[in-house]
């Protein structure tokens, strides 16, 4: 069995557990009276909302995560109302949800970094927050990034850039993650503590 037929067995799993919660659930809420409906409001639209999206947001190693929980929905439900309320859109934020359960579920999840990070939310936009200072990443810088390009960070020095190489800023862990109007917003640090090294310019 290939890696694509692997992840799609995870994903398609995840789906049908979700769809059968929901499913019962819907069956609880039918036979509930109107005022535990009018309570129930919020998780009904979680519920709703992530079992229609839940497959197209996350990928096989999220999918994997979600199924070794006891009950996927109420836990991604839950997450999602106390994260995101019932305004927020479904696309990013989402994930970003699905991100932070599994960084406070799994005990074995390990550092994080930054190459991990940006391999799961390709064509994702960052603003990350070093130890050598801000690094603004557009899509397009970001693939960069992976394909071995250095990028640039904004040290707070007026007129002054830092030039970080690929291997550099890829290997740094990622110790916090939000996401906000269309932007992942990243602080990191280097695994072990050590100074920059990288070739200073004037800003263009």
């Amino acid at each position: 069995m290939n890696k694509d037929e692997i992840a799609m067995d995870y994903k398609k799993e995840l789906k049908k557990r979700i769809s059968a919660d929901y499913e019962r659930r819907v069956k609880q809420w039918m036979a509930a009276d109107p005022s535990q409906l009018i309570d129930a409001a919020e998780e009904i639209t979680a519920a709703r909302l992530i079992r229609d999206n839940i497959e197209d947001a996350i990928n096989e190693e999220d999918a994997r995560f979600l199924l070794g929980l006891d009950e996927p929905l109420d836990e991604l439900a839950d997450r999602w109302i106390a994260e995101n309320g019932l305004d927020a859109s479904h696309g990013e934020e989402l994930l970003h949800c699905v991100w932070t359960l599994r960084e406070e579920l799994s005990d074995d999840a390990g550092t994080r970094t930054v190459r991990d990070f940006l391999a799961t939310h390709v064509g994702g936009i960052f603003s990350l927050m070093t130890p050598c200072g801000f690094v603004p990443l557009t899509a397009a810088q970001a693939e960069g990034l992976m394909s071995g390009q250095s990028a640039a960070a904004h040290p707070g020095v007026p007129g002054i850039t830092m030039s970080l190489s690929a291997d550099n800023l890829l290997s740094q862990t990622v110790n916090s993650a939000n996401y906000a109007n269309g932007v992942w917003h990243l602080l990191t640090e280097y695994p072990e503590m050590k100074q920059c090294g990288p070739e200073m310019g004037g800003m263009q």
